[in-house]
């Protein structure tokens, strides 16, 4: 699962300081929460993060979470004094991490935590075992975890975040989060842009409001032309199509995101808000099969939206 914001608080940014790509996710005295899909009792992540400007001693520099249904929380806290990522469960230590971080550099967190009264906490860092617990990882009545937390300390200490990724069931390995833009038009372009081509209205990173496509009409489509990814540095495991809406007026329309994969359409429908908000739609495999990915058919993806109006 490649995730979206879904409560900030505090100083949450964007960098552009990146693990991979333009930007990253910057933190001063605050935190960015991102929903976990399905709450699963063995959520794990993945993320890149870098110490840039240090408080090396204070002890609330970095905080990882995962938060379960009942509010509790599974973390992993930085210690000041040792210089490692430590574990707690509901605010009591249980593990301490092995590894030592050094400062000014990327470094990779891989956790994986089975919620349970027999429990377990795993951590990598680097790609070397940190932490390996068994014991009690279930304070409270749920056994899913609902969010990944990501904290950046006080005392001018501006943590970075890149290339995070949620899943279950394990370590994820070291995920990037590759950023393919539209880069052409294709004949199927309903909607009419503010200016220029539909492609050009959307292409921009980060993305901005100031320009974009619209309709009034119901079941109009665009389908655009991507960029290429690059299957010879990378191996894909899915693809998220993405794109950022909204209504006009609150009468209930909706919006399908998604993506035309060699005539093959896939795409998830929902409700759009008066703000503008993010929608996505992820695929596992490629549905013109169905199929595992391969760097061909991702070069042939188009991008898809259609609208629903009420």
């Amino acid at each position: 699962m490649i995730p979206t914001i879904d409560i900030v608080q505090g100083d949450v940014s964007v960098s552009a300081t990146a693990k991979t790509g333009s930007y990253s996710l910057q933190i001063y005295n605050g935190e960015a929460r991102f929903p976990i899909d399905g709450t699963p009792a063995n959520p794990s992540f993945s993320v890149w993060t870098l110490f840039s400007h240090i408080d090396y001693y204070n002890s609330n520099y970095l905080i990882l979470k995962i938060k379960l249904g009942t509010g509790e929380y599974i973390e992993l806290r930085w210690n000041g004094a040792t210089h490692t990522l430590d574990a707690y469960v509901d605010s009591g230590l249980v593990a301490n991490g092995s590894v030592i971080l050094t400062t000014n550099d990327w470094f990779h967190v891989q956790c994986a935590v089975t919620i349970a009264d027999a429990g377990t906490i795993l951590v990598k860092i680097n790609g070397h075992e940190s932490i390996n617990y068994s014991g009690d990882t279930q304070p409270g009545a749920a056994t899913g975890g609902t969010y990944v937390q990501l904290r950046g300390g006080t005392n001018e200490s501006r943590q970075k975040f890149d290339n995070l990724v949620i899943g279950s069931g394990g370590y994820l390995g070291d995920l990037r989060c590759i950023d393919i833009r539209p880069n052409a038009d294709t004949a199927q372009d309903d909607w009419t842009p503010s200016a220029g081509d539909n492609y050009s209205t959307i292409d921009e990173t980060p993305p901005s409001d100031a320009d974009y496509n619209e309709i009034n009409l119901n079941a109009q489509a665009d389908e655009l032309a991507l960029g290429d990814f690059d299957g010879a540095t990378y191996t894909p495991l899915a693809i998220t199509a993405w794109a950022r809406a909204r209504m006009e007026a609150a009468t209930g329309d909706s919006i399908k995101v998604g993506i035309d994969s060699n005539g093959v359409d896939d795409v998830t429908q929902s409700a759009l808000s008066t703000a503008y908000e993010y929608y996505f739609h992820t695929n596992d495999e490629n549905p013109d099969g169905p199929a595992a990915w391969d760097d061909a058919a991702i070069d042939a993806l188009l991008l898809r939206y259609e609208s629903v109006i009420a």
